[in-house]
């Protein structure tokens, strides 16, 4: 497939993969009723590395190497991989553990603004160039957030203010690192699917390790039972998680980090919208633009379609 066609299949494929995340805010919100934040997230995780470790050898593979690395590529393998576990683990326990002192649409906001630190650190260290249209795509997007989300009035700064920025910063550095890890992947597996299940296993044991390790220390786990709760895992453990990552992994390499957060955006429009279809939630004239200038920016982000970079 010429590798014009390639991007664009996976720009379709990224904006359908963020719709499905945008679906999943009203359901985690309403699993919180019955089961804690991280435990949730640890269920989550634990089925999700379950599904890879059950129909793919590959993914076995990659928890071998991720324990027994045999070769100076599968160690470098396996330092990269802690990179893009550790970044996607911390972005969710800051995030959940955030939402226990902040609100909602301040920790969306805050959450949003990787928008802007990938590409920052994607300029750092050289990975990527930006043109003019990248960076107005940028701006714009950011602007979209502020009307969309409006988290002011801003009170006093809180801890989960400053969990959640870091949860941008975290999740900034993951979605960076994704595009870096394939061409050592692809070394040490021998081939492009195999290296996706090898990452795909990697990155959640890693990130459910990190999960388990801090949940002790930030909540007293509890979970009960119901058809709500059980809905909820399931739902997000198939669709928001394990078919989330293999689809991120597989296709988020075919576009640059910078346009990859710019459909990424998208979500918060998506579960804007699915509040007002299903959930009787409302938008107003300020929240209707903010949306359409999500979309507008995400739109000029991808205009390029004749080059990755």
């Amino acid at each position: 497939m010429p590798p014009q066609s390639k991007r664009t299949r996976a720009v379709i494929i990224l904006v359908i993969l963020t719709c499905v995340w945008g679906t999943t805010f009203s359901i985690v919100q309403n699993a919180f009723r019955d089961i804690t934040p991280l435990l949730f997230a640890a269920f989550r995780f634990i089925l999700s590395l379950a599904i890879f470790l059950a129909i793919s050898k590959d993914s076995r593979r990659g928890i071998r190497v991720l324990f027994s690395p045999k070769t100076e590529k599968e160690r470098f393998f396996r330092k990269q991989a802690f990179i893009i576990g550790s970044t996607l683990g911390l972005g969710y326990i800051l995030q959940f553990v955030g939402l226990l002192t902040t609100t909602t649409s301040k920790s969306a906001f805050l959450t949003s603004t990787t928008v802007l630190w990938t590409p920052i650190y994607s300029k750092i260290i050289g990975h990527e160039q930006f043109s003019m249209q990248k960076v107005f795509a940028v701006m714009l997007s950011m602007l979209g957030i502020i009307f969309l989300i409006h988290p002011y009035p801003i009170q006093d700064i809180v801890i989960g203010d400053v969990l959640s920025l870091g949860c941008a910063l975290s999740f900034g550095v993951y979605i960076l690192w994704l595009d870096k890890i394939h061409a050592v992947a692809n070394e040490v597996s021998g081939g492009e699917h195999a290296s996706v299940m090898m990452i795909s296993a990697m990155q959640l044991c890693i990130a459910l390790a990190c999960i388990l390790i801090v949940m002790p220390f930030t909540e007293t786990p509890h979970f009960t039972v119901t058809a709500n709760s059980v809905f909820a895992i399931l739902y997000t453990t198939i669709f928001a998680t394990a078919l989330s990552t293999f689809i991120q992994v597989m296709y988020q390499k075919e576009v640059s980090p910078t346009s990859a957060v710019l459909i990424y955006t998208l979500e918060p429009v998506v579960a804007a919208f699915i509040g007002y279809l299903y959930l009787s939630e409302r938008l107003n004239e300020g929240e209707f633009i903010g949306a359409m200038i999500i979309i507008v920016s995400m739109i000029i982000g991808q205009l390029n379609f004749g080059k990755k970079k």
